[in-house]
């Protein structure tokens, strides 16, 4: 079988060819449905051999891969050394058409083991799974290079709390695939790698980190609980943000560093409850969620004079890993989702990969400073929302959580992350000419294929 998908894309090929050729690379390409784990790679990216696990049907597949007839910046091809298929060969082409931009293309020779028996039972499904995957791809790519791009930023050492999150552990992936180096602050005494920086959210760094130019802190307690929150969790939702911003905080301002950049996460939470658009000059709430992020955020205000410091409002993040969609996407599935409440309050949120791109703008563009919002440009109605995911999904979502039930069983916590109304624009971002991927919730379904 043949498999064949282009792309125009707005670079020259070059910059196209040398992304590739950099760390992360594979991780952001790979499709957030696939169980794929690359278990090991060696050698220069001429011969590079790769070793991947693959999980289909819950049963781990083996594939080695390595690169050969690389013509920098033009194409390079891959072929399987050991896997699933009798032949695999996979051809990656960039041609320019003008100084900044290329046409790519992906060619895939694949043959099946028992050739005639398999293409009957499985071939279709096969060629369907990998033309999903390389739309996927092509989707990621164009506004991943595209941004790189346009907003073009010097090799940075950047440091990254909440590392293995969901935003941290994409990002770390994007940014690596950028050509910077990524140092991960992992809540240890003493580092297992390279890559890490030690600290302890109470006193902050333990290690060194005078080599560090920005720093990246996305680290702090889940706001959601089981089933409600108690005092305990609360407290414990308010600590980890504060005292960890504290502690970086009075680091950067006492010691010598190389920092340039101070990215802290927020949320949309600190508006109040509306239906009112909010943009980043709006007043905060007095709820619970207000008033963590608004100290959060006050927490940043001793070294805005000589840090650039963002503080980035997050609403919610979504992809099929976790969150909001990792929750509900089993209740989607057996048609079990439906308005929450009246469902006329408002949500806010942001693709996973929207986020990420988000971040780097900040690191980027200089201009980028004080609150952030990074929330998609259309927030829509929480019975719009879902109900724009099940049609892209073709899945009813007929089921009411009435608001008596929020309120009876999830008490305080259902009510500020189920029945506020959060009707935010991202006014920064858009006044930057930022670029959205996903504007609707049609093209989150139609981008992580939920």
């Amino acid at each position: 079988m043949i498999i064949n998908h282009a792309s125009t894309i707005l670079v020259p090929a070059e910059f196209a060819y040398q992304w590739h050729t950099n760390d992360g690379a594979f991780q952001r390409l790979t499709p957030p449905w696939e169980s794929l784990e690359l278990v090991s790679k060696f050698g220069d990216f001429e011969d590079l051999q790769v070793h991947l696990k693959v999980k289909k049907f819950g049963v781990p597949i083996n594939w080695v891969a390595q690169h050969f007839d690389v013509i920098p910046n033009k194409e390079f091809k891959d072929k399987q050394l050991k896997g699933p298929f009798k032949q695999w060969i996979h051809t990656h082409t960039f041609k320019a058409l003008a100084d900044d931009r290329i046409k790519m293309e992906d060619s895939i020779h694949a043959t099946l083991p028992l050739k005639w028996v398999t293409h009957l039972a499985q071939g279709w499904k096969v060629k369907r799974d990998i033309s999903k995957m390389l739309v996927y791809r092509h989707q990621i790519l164009k506004h991943d290079l595209e941004l790189l791009y346009q907003s073009p930023l010097k090799k940075q050492v950047i440091g990254i709390t909440g590392a293995s999150g969901l935003l941290g552990s994409h990002l770390i992936a994007f940014l690596e695939a950028a050509g910077h180096t990524v140092k991960r602050i992992v809540r240890k005494t003493r580092p297992d790698w390279s890559y890490e920086i030690c600290y302890d959210p109470e006193v902050g760094f333990l290690d060194d980190f005078s080599e560090l130019t920005a720093i990246i802190h996305l680290a702090g307690e889940s706001i959601a609980s089981p089933i409600r929150w108690t005092e305990q969790k609360k407290n414990v939702i308010y600590r980890s943000r504060i005292r960890s911003t504290q502690a970086l905080v009075q680091q950067l301002r006492q010691e010598k560093h190389n920092v340039h950049t101070f990215i802290c996460a927020s949320a949309s939470g600190y508006y109040p409850s509306s239906t009112e658009i909010k943009t980043e000059t709006d007043s905060p709430g007095t709820d619970f969620l207000s008033t963590v992020t608004q100290d959060w955020e006050s927490e940043c205000d001793p070294i805005r004079d000589s840090i650039r410091t963002c503080n980035a409002r997050f609403g919610a993040v979504l992809h099929p890993s976790g969150g909001m969609i990792g929750r509900l996407k089993y209740l989607m599935n057996i048609g079990a989702l439906g308005p929450i409440g009246a469902g006329d309050q408002y949500i806010s949120w942001i693709a996973l990969d929207d986020a990420i791109r988000a971040i780097y703008f900040m690191l980027a563009n200089e201009t980028m400073d004080g609150p952030i919002n990074v929330v998609s440009p259309k927030p829509q109605t929480q019975k719009e929302w879902v109900q724009e995911w099940a049609k892209t999904s073709v899945r009813p979502a007929i089921v009411p959580l009435p608001k008596t039930v929020v309120k009876n069983v999830m008490g305080d916590m259902g009510e500020q992350l189920l029945l506020y109304s959060s009707r935010v624009a991202p006014k920064k971002l858009k006044d930057a000419s930022f670029n959205f991927q996903c504007q609707s919730m049609k093209d989150v379904v139609n981008l992580y294929n939920l």
